[in-house]
């Protein structure tokens, strides 16, 4: 009869043991606080979104992304965003530029904060310093 509590109290220590390795494993799957997202222009006029930060992702919409040139030849970049969400989201905005074979040319080393207020449509522009630029990366990151 002694040996039955025993059992049980065996038997609810692997329970709690397989509880926490499941909270552990939940907690190293979240993603960390400066996880960088990126939207990646292409050469056919298309785009990549690559998201590593599912805060934002799920708040955040990005509607189009447009290039063209100006007149001396560099390029522009406009990226339009929407807030779907029901409370103002910061974010922190930084451009890296790439050539056609996708080298970066040339990086914008400080992040520029953004307010998007809850439903509001936000447009972000940058324009190449370089006439080897052709492609844009977007880099993102909440605040």
């Amino acid at each position: 009869m002694k040996a039955t509590p025993f059992i049980l109290a065996a038997a609810l220590l692997v329970g709690c043991t397989s509880v926490i390795k499941t909270a552990d494993k939940v907690e190293r799957g979240l993603t960390p606080p400066d996880a960088i997202n990126y939207v990646t222009t292409k050469s056919d006029g298309s785009f990549v979104v690559q998201m590593n930060d599912t805060r934002i992702g799920n708040k955040i919409e990005l509607l189009a992304a447009r290039k063209s040139k100006t007149p001396g030849g560099f390029a522009v970049v406009q990226f339009d965003f929407r807030n779907g969400a029901f409370l103002g989201q910061n974010i922190n905005v930084s451009f890296e530029w790439l050539s056609a074979n996708g080298q970066v040319t040339e990086r914008q080393d400080n992040w520029v904060p953004t307010l998007l207020e809850p439903g509001a449509i936000k447009t972000v522009t940058a324009t190449a310093l370089k006439a080897e630029s052709a492609e844009c990366r977007l880099r993102l990151i909440s605040r």
